[in-house]
């Protein structure tokens, strides 16, 4: 986020009342993973083909999130083991024409931190965002499902994340 967010900084300057925690029944914290992202076109088979020949490779994904950033492209955001990463980053690239894949990056090392239950529970988002975000914590990635919120996080700021979650949540 902006360190020039005028939102960010009217909060730091107000100092906005410390609202009640969220209670959370669990908290999954991922080892170390690496972090995938491809832009593909907007098309229909491009993320399928990526997933099914790293599946042919034997990379598991234990992260998946695909969204539009434009009206021409999207982002397949993936979280790979760390050891196979240097194996799916030649194997992409080799097939990067082939799989029209626009551009492909990493981050070496990320750590994903999950709470459950999110049951659509719009504040748990709001909070969590907004706490990371306030903390100077980026998110690199986030999924929702209707019982698990998860964020990807670097692994050099997982520990201050963590700090700033049990601010927010009432942890297991």
């Amino acid at each position: 986020m902006d360190e020039r967010s005028k939102t960010v900084e009217i909060i730091r300057r107000v100092g906005a009342p410390e609202p009640e925690k969220i209670s959370i029944t669990g908290i999954l914290k991922s080892q170390d993973l690496s972090l995938l992202l491809l832009t593909l076109p907007v098309t229909d088979d491009p993320p399928a083909a990526v997933l099914r020949l790293l599946g042919s490779h034997g990379v598991n994904i234990r992260f998946i999130t695909l969204y539009d950033t434009s009206p021409e492209s999207r982002l397949l955001t993936l979280c790979v083991e760390k050891e196979s990463l240097n194996a799916s980053l030649e194997l992409l690239r080799s097939q990067q024409a082939a799989l029209d894949i626009q551009s492909i990056s990493h981050h070496p090392r990320v750590r994903i931190v999950s709470l459950y239950p999110y049951k659509e529970r719009a504040q748990v988002v709001e909070r969590l965002l907004t706490s990371l975000r306030l903390s100077g914590v980026e998110p690199l990635a986030v999924n929702n499902a209707s019982s698990v919120l998860s964020c990807v996080l670097s692994s050099e700021k997982f520990q201050e994340a963590l700090s700033c979650l049990d601010h927010v949540f009432e942890l297991p």
